[in-house]
């Protein structure tokens, strides 16, 4: 498929940041996370999280939108779904929240590529690395403003 899993894993991560943003308040040890899934080998991905970026990856994201939101003290579910140019993403997503430092999430996801549909299961896992964000993580780079 013309799309890795990591790439699913990465947009995971940067809409996690919506399933939270109905308190407005992230529920985490707010600073720089790091994350890690067996989809994408080796490769680690930064993610700066706290209010401001959950707030932003609710309302500044025009791929991607979230419906059916629940959340909790242990973690938040939604349905995600992302009609890019070339490919259609969407599926239900799951965030498990097991302490202040430590968050893992689960997505079971139908995308479309080219009129094919396959179904794939992106799992991805973060731990908490510093209080400061880097102008490099992922998410920083991505809400950037013009």
């Amino acid at each position: 498929m013309g799309i890795p899993k990591w790439t699913a894993a990465s947009m995971i991560a940067l809409f996690a940041a919506a399933s939270c943003s109905a308190q407005h308040k992230f529920p985490l040890r707010p600073g720089e996370w790091v994350m890690t899934s067996p989809d994408a080998g080796s490769t680690t991905f930064l993610f700066c999280l706290n209010d401001e970026m959950w707030e932003k990856a609710l309302t500044q994201n025009p791929i991607c939108t979230i419906q059916q939101l629940t959340l909790t003290a242990n973690g938040a579910s939604y349905s995600m779904n992302c009609p890019a140019k070339t490919f259609q993403m969407k599926g239900p997503v799951t965030l498990t929240f097991d302490g202040p430092e430590h968050m893992t999430g689960k997505a079971v996801l139908d995308m479309t590529i080219n009129g094919k549909t396959t179904t794939t299961t992106s799992l991805s896992d973060y731990h908490w690395k510093s209080a400061t964000c880097s102008p490099n993580d992922m998410n920083m780079r991505s809400f950037k403003t013009q």
